[in-house]
């Protein structure tokens, strides 16, 4: 058995991502997919636009075999943690073959040359990193000035060829992945795929493949899913209509604003401090800004500056609605290693790596939660954030099943057999 390892969001799943499930299927020659999606929160800090089920259920009705969940910790967090955690999961399952995420480069030549550095950073990367930080730059930035002063050292020139590398999104993630795939020296083999169709960040959805961004903007500014049904497989479009009149989405930052605008309101400094990745006065800034600002694009707007971007700050808001601290944070983000992985929906095939994954992995694979029992009171913290970021999203919807209730302990992974598939 050969199987392809993804890590996703589908939020939602759109035809840009059914393109890049079957081209990597082609290319990694595998006769089976697992995806590691984020759950209830995404890696920008946004809530997923329906509930992790139905986001689930959307992408094995197009062909992929089994979807886990990316804990939440990893999940809402920095594109090198979310791509530590995605990898540590993937590599702990302990049979996955491949390995193949979209770029925007479409090679491996650039991506990996720079993961090799960030794998294994030299004194002389430190320093650059180090003294770009103390001119103001932003991580990104110094990140970006650290691996060309690397690569002139090397080669006696700066390559122009990773000038845009840093600033767009998927190389990014893709970079993050190499990095801890070394790390750990994995024996996965990598592939990547060329992006195609729209930007990450277009919110244009006249073409048939679009950004998330742009259909999650297109459904909430105009109230009318309908309106992209162009832009997602018939069967995944179809399930997410199934899911809202349900009342199960669509759900966005805004239906946390009141409850996030509260905890801002009444937070001391230390309470700022202690949220992850908040440095630089960045608390001061905060403080500052929520006695003027009224909504969370007010707030995010008034504290964004060139060091701090839009993402770091919706995460921080997040990271405060679902009551994440440093300490706890830090210890997987560095220390720790996935302790379980949460199945969220499968297909047969998807059946046959469950039975595959009891004989080669090093961590359980969740079905009920009710029947898991964690080995410490870690891990018990971990599924507990997990939880909570369950009943908040749960909140935000409409459905009583998941307002009046903890959805993670009654809801099971979802079935897809090929009879049911085939009437997708």
């Amino acid at each position: 058995m050969k199987l392809l390892g993804l890590i996703t969001e589908y939020n939602p799943f759109h035809n840009g991502h059914y393109h890049h499930l079957n081209e990597s299927k082609i290319i990694s020659g595998a006769s089976h997919s697992v995806a590691i999606m984020s759950g209830h929160f995404t890696q920008r800090g946004e809530p997923g636009l329906i509930d992790k089920w139905t986001r689930a259920t959307m992408a094995v009705s197009c062909g992929v075999d089994l979807v886990l969940e990316l804990p939440t910790i990893y999940a809402c967090s920095s594109a090198d943690f979310f791509a530590r955690g995605s990898i540590l999961l993937l590599q702990q399952l302990g049979c996955i073959t491949d390995l193949c995420f979209g770029s925007e480069s479409g090679t491996l030549n650039e991506i990996d040359k720079i993961s090799d550095i960030l794998a294994n950073p030299s004194p002389l990367y430190h320093h650059q990193l180090k003294a770009t930080l103390n001119r103001g730059s932003s991580y990104p930035a110094a990140q970006e000035a650290a691996v060309k002063a690397v690569l002139k050292d090397k080669s006696n020139q700066t390559e122009s060829v990773i000038e845009n590398v840093f600033n767009l999104p998927n190389n990014v993630l893709g970079i993050a992945y190499l990095k801890h795939l070394k790390i750990v020296n994995s024996s996965i083999h990598v592939h990547t795929i060329k992006r195609i169709g729209a930007d990450y960040h277009d919110i244009n959805t006249n073409n048939r493949i679009s950004s998330a961004s742009g259909i999650r903007h297109q459904i909430q500014i105009t109230g009318e899913p309908d309106l992209i049904n162009k832009n997602m497989p018939d069967s995944a479009h179809r399930i997410m209509l199934n899911g809202f009149n349900q009342g199960r989405g669509p759900v966005f930052m805004s239906d946390f604003e009141q409850v996030i605008i509260t905890l801002l309101k009444r937070a001391s400094q230390n309470d700022f401090l202690e949220l992850p990745h908040v440095t630089e006065g960045i608390d001061n800034r905060m403080l500052s800004c929520r006695t003027s600002t009224s909504s969370i694009e007010d707030f995010i707007a008034c504290v964004k500056n060139k060091r701090v971007p839009y993402s770091r700050i919706q995460r921080m808001l997040t990271h405060l609605l679902l009551g994440i601290r440093t300490p706890f944070a830090q210890q997987w983000y560095s220390e720790q290693k996935p302790p379980y992985a949460r199945i969220l929906a499968f297909n047969d095939r998807g059946r046959d790596i469950i039975r595959l994954c009891k004989k080669t992995s090093s961590i359980p694979l969740i079905n009920k939660p009710a029947h898991f029992k964690p080995d410490n009171q870690r891990i018990k913290e971990l599924l507990a954030l997990d939880y909570r970021a369950g009943r908040l999203y749960g909140n935000a919807l409409q459905n009583n099943q998941f307002r009046n209730s903890d959805p993670d302990l009654i809801m099971s992974p979802v079935y897809i057999s090929q009879d049911k598939h085939r009437l997708l």
